[in-house]
C-alpha cells in the first residue's frame, strides 16, 4: 500500500473536484434520496438546510449537465429516479460567483444610499449570471442528445433569442440582438462589467448610464427565459427549469456594520425569487442553518411579508431529517459515511486494488470496533497502594471523612485491585454508596454495609448511564486521558457531519502514515487487505482532529466569541462531571433551559438567543428540545458541545439522562463572566488586527 497517499487530504471535494468524473466516483448517493427527490420532482421551491459538510452542494451538483454526462460516460446510473431526469437547470454559487463582493463597492453617496441602491445591482448581476448559465446548459444538453434523450431542440435557439430579447423585462439592454450567439455575447458583456466593477477597474460608474437605466427585477428575466424556451419549442412545455442557489449563508458573513446591513439587504432582495412562487421555474437552494433560521433572514425586499415554509418553499433539514442519529453503523449517517469512506479509498488507490477485490466493509476493518468501557481502561497503569486507591475513589476527601465505614473501604480497595473491570466496578460502587436511592431519602447507601446483590452491576440502566462518566473519572484521576477509537466512536464524534467524519479520517490516516514511514517495509500494515490502524494511533489522530477543529472556530465571523464560550463551557462541564463523585448527574455534559424562559422577549434574552442560535448554526453547539423531568413544567431546550470538540474537553459525547438544569439568567451571567460578547448591531466596532474579525462589545441592556 502506498504510504505517501492520504485519501482524506482534501475535505471539500464538492467545491473543487478536478473533473466531473471525479464527482461521479466520489459522490455517495447512499441514503440521500430523501434530499434528492424533493429537488428533482419540481412543483415548488426547495431549500436544503444543514451544517457545513452535510452534502448540500453535492446534491445540488447533480443538477449540472456536465455531471449527468459524466455518469453516462462512466456507464453509471444517474442517481435520480427515471421519471425525474427530464429537466433543464442552471444556477449560481454565491461564494464562487463573487456576487456577494458587491458589498465591497460603493456608489459614492453614503452607506444608507448603498444599502438601498446596491441590492438592485445585486438583483441585476444575479439575473445575468443565472441566464448565462441557462444558455450554456441549453447548448450542452442540446449537443448531447444521447445523454438527455433529445430534451433540447437547438434548431430553435435563434427563435428563442428573438423571443427573449424583445421582452420588456430587459429594459432595452438586449435591443438589436438577433441570434443565440449574439445573445450569449451580450449577456457575458454585462457579467464582465460587474466583474470589472468588483475588482476596482471602473473609476466612475456614471460613465455607464445604460447600466443605471436597465437594471432588471430579480427573477423576472430568468422566468421569461424559461417561458421563451418553452414557447418556441427549445424544450417541451412539461420540462421543469430548476435554478440552484448555493451557499446562501455567504450573505450572512459580515465583518463590519456596513457589510452586515448591505448583505442583509441583498438577502431580502434574493428572498423575492422565493416569494414570487413563479410556476415557470423552481428554485433549489442550499444554506447552513444560520443563513435561514433567524426571523430577520426571511424578510422580503419591498414588502412587510416574510417567507413562509410550505407556502414559499419546502425545507429539507438534512441534519434533523437524515443525520440526527449518528452512533450506529446502520443509521442513515453511518451508511452514508461508510459509503463515502469506501469511495475515497477506491478513488485514490484504484491502481492498487480493483472494486471487486476491495473489502466491502473496509471502514470497519480499518478502524475496528470501538471499545467497551472496560477495554478503554486496557492500558491503564495505576499504583495499587491503598492511599492511591483512596485518592482515585475520593475516599480521602475531607467532606467524605467519617462517612465510609471500614467495611466499605476494605470492600472497595479489594474490588479495585482485582482487574480493570474491578476498577470500573469499584468506581461505580463508590458512586452508588454516596447516593441515597431517592429524592425523599436522606440515608446514603454507604451508611449500611456493602450489599451482596451488587446493584452497581445488576441495575442495568443505572450502570449503563454512568459507565462513561466512571471511565472518565478513573482516567483523569490517574493522570491519563479518556480515549476514543474504532468506527462507532468516529461516527459518534462526527455528529452527523460528513466533513467532520472526513476530517477525523484525515488526521487518523495521517498519524498512521507517519508511524508507518518509520517502520521497515516488512513490518508495515496494509489497510487495503484487512489491516487495522492501531487504536493508540487512532486515539492520537482523533485528539488532534478535535483540537484542530476547536482552533478553526475563529475563522468564521464572530468565531472568537463562540470559541471563548465553548472553552469556558467545556471546562465547566468537564469539572462538573469529575466532581460528581456520586454520579447523580450522568447527563451533566450539557445544559438545559426552560423553553418559555429562553423565548422571552427581553432585549438581553434576544441577544442571548441570537448568540446561542448562531453557535448552533455554525455547528459549535447541538440543540434539542426535551420534556422536563418535573411534571407540569413544560418543554425545555438542551444544548451540548459539538461532538467533535468533546475529546478536547474530555467530555463524553453520548447524550444520556438529563443535562444540567440552568435558568436563562444563569446562562446569561455565565456568558457575561466568560467575557463572551453578545451581538448587538449598534455595538459593532472594528478590531485593529490583520484577521479582520469583529470584536463585539458586551453590554447589559438592563444595567
Amino acid at each position: 500500500m502506498n504510504i505517501n497517499i492520504n485519501p482524506f487530504q482534501q475535505l471539500f471535494l464538492s467545491d473543487d473536484v478536478q473533473t466531473e468524473s471525479s464527482f461521479v466516483e466520489l459522490f455517495s448517493d447512499e441514503v440521500l434520496q430523501s434530499a434528492i427527490n424533493p429537488i428533482f420532482q419540481g412543483g415548488g421551491n426547495v431549500v436544503l438546510k444543514g451544517t457545513q459538510g452535510c452534502g448540500k452542494t453535492m446534491v445540488l451538483n447533480l443538477l449540472r449537465p456536465k455531471t449527468r454526462i459524466s455518469y453516462y460516460k462512466l456507464g453509471q446510473k444517474f442517481p435520480v429516479q427515471d421519471n425525474m431526469t427530464k429537466f433543464v437547470s442552471a444556477g449560481i454559487n454565491l461564494t464562487q460567483s463573487g456576487i456577494a463582493k458587491l458589498v465591497q463597492v460603493t456608489l459614492g453617496d453614503s452607506d444608507a444610499a448603498d444599502c438601498s441602491k446596491l441590492p438592485h445591482y445585486f438583483a441585476d448581476f444575479f439575473n445575468y449570471i443565472v441566464v448565462k448559465d441557462i444558455l450554456d446548459n441549453i447548448k450542452t444538453i442540446g449537443m448531447n442528445g444521447d445523454v438527455f434523450d433529445n430534451l433540447v431542440n437547438l434548431s430553435k435557439k435563434d427563435d428563442f433569442a428573438k423571443c427573449l430579447v424583445g421582452n420588456e423585462c430587459w429594459f432595452g439592454s438586449l435591443n438589436g440582438i438577433k441570434t443565440f450567439d449574439e445573445l450569449n455575447v451580450k449577456i457575458n458583456d454585462r457579467i464582465l462589467f460587474y466583474k470589472k466593477w468588483l475588482n476596482g477597474n471602473l473609476d466612475d460608474l456614471s460613465q455607464y448610464p445604460e447600466i443605471h437605466s436597465s437594471k432588471t427585477n430579480i427573477g423576472e428575466p430568468i422566468s421569461q427565459t424559461a417561458v421563451c424556451l418553452r414557447y418556441v419549442g427549445v424544450i417541451a412545455e412539461d420540462v421543469p427549469v430548476l435554478i440552484r442557489i448555493d451557499q446562501i449563508e455567504e450573505l450572512h458573513r459580515a465583518f463590519s456594520k456596513r457589510q452586515q446591513n448591505i448583505l442583509l439587504s441583498f438577502r431580502y432582495m434574493l428572498n423575492r425569487v422565493f416569494a414570487l412562487r413563479n410556476s415557470n421555474v423552481c428554485y433549489c437552494a442550499a444554506t447552513r442553518p444560520y443563513g435561514w433560521d433567524k426571523p430577520d433572514c426571511l424578510n422580503v425586499w419591498g414588502s412587510d411579508a416574510k417567507l413562509e415554509n410550505r407556502r414559499d418553499y419546502n425545507i429539507v433539514d438534512m441534519d434533523k431529517e437524515l443525520f440526527l442519529n449518528t452512533e450506529s453503523t446502520k443509521s442513515i449517517f453511518g451508511r452514508f459515511a461508510i459509503d463515502a469512506f469506501q469511495k475515497r479509498i477506491l478513488y485514490y488507490f484504484k491502481n492498487e486494488v480493483g472494486s471487486t477485490n476491495i473489502n466491502k466493509n473496509l471502514a470497519k476493518s480499518v478502524f475496528g470496533e470501538s471499545p467497551s468501557p472496560v477495554k478503554r481502561l486496557g492500558e491503564l497503569k495505576i499504583d495499587l497502594s491503598d492511599p492511591q486507591i483512596d485518592r482515585i475513589l475520593g475516599l480521602n476527601l475531607v467532606e467524605d471523612k467519617g462517612k465510609w465505614s471500614t467495611e466499605w473501604i476494605k470492600f472497595l480497595r479489594r474490588l479495585f485491585k482485582t482487574t480493570h473491570e474491578g476498577m470500573l466496578n469499584a468506581t461505580l460502587a463508590a458512586a452508588w454508596g454516596r447516593q441515597t436511592g431517592g429524592a425523599n431519602s436522606k440515608l446514603e447507601h454507604r451508611q449500611s454495609p456493602p450489599p451482596d446483590d451488587t446493584p452497581w452491576i445488576h441495575r442495568k440502566w443505572w450502570r449503563k448511564e454512568r459507565l462513561n462518566q466512571a471511565v472518565l473519572q478513573l482516567m483523569t484521576r490517574s493522570q491519563q486521558r479518556f480515549m476514543w477509537w474504532g468506527l462507532e466512536d468516529i461516527l459518534s464524534l462526527s455528529g452527523g457531519n460528513i466533513t467532520v467524519f472526513l476530517h477525523i479520517c484525515h488526521r487518523v490516516w495521517d498519524a498512521f502514515l507517519k508511524n508507518e514511514s518509520s517502520l521497515p517495509v516488512n513490518k508495515r500494515t496494509d489497510l487495503l487487505t484487512g489491516g487495522m490502524i492501531d487504536h493508540r494511533i487512532q486515539a492520537s489522530g482523533i485528539q488532534f482532529a478535535s483540537n484542530e477543529w476547536f482552533e478553526k472556530l475563529p475563522e468564521e465571523p464572530r468565531g472568537n466569541s463562540r470559541q471563548m464560550f465553548i472553552e469556558k463551557l467545556g471546562v465547566l462541564l468537564n469539572e462538573s462531571i469529575l466532581r460528581d463523585l456520586s454520579m447523580s448527574y450522568p447527563g451533566g455534559n450539557g445544559i438545559s433551559i426552560s423553553f418559555n424562559e429562553y423565548k422571552t422577549t427581553k432585549l438581553k434574552n434576544n441577544l442571548l438567543i441570537d448568540f446561542m442560535e448562531d453557535a448552533v448554526g455554525y455547528g459549535v453547539l447541538i440543540k434539542r428540545e426535551h420534556t422536563s423531568r418535573s411534571k407540569n413544567v413544560g418543554m425545555r431546550i438542551k444544548f451540548y458541545i459539538s461532538n467533535i470538540l468533546c475529546p478536547r474537553f474530555q467530555i463524553p459525547e453520548t447524550m444520556t439522562k438529563e443535562p444540567l438544569y440552568w435558568s436563562v439568567e444563569k446562562l446569561y451571567e455565565f456568558v457575561k463572566k466568560s467575557k463572551v460578547f453578545l451581538l448587538d448591531s449598534s455595538n459593532i466596532i472594528q478590531r485593529k488586527s490583520n484577521d479582520d474579525q469583529l470584536l463585539l462589545r458586551f453590554e447589559d441592556p438592563e444595567s
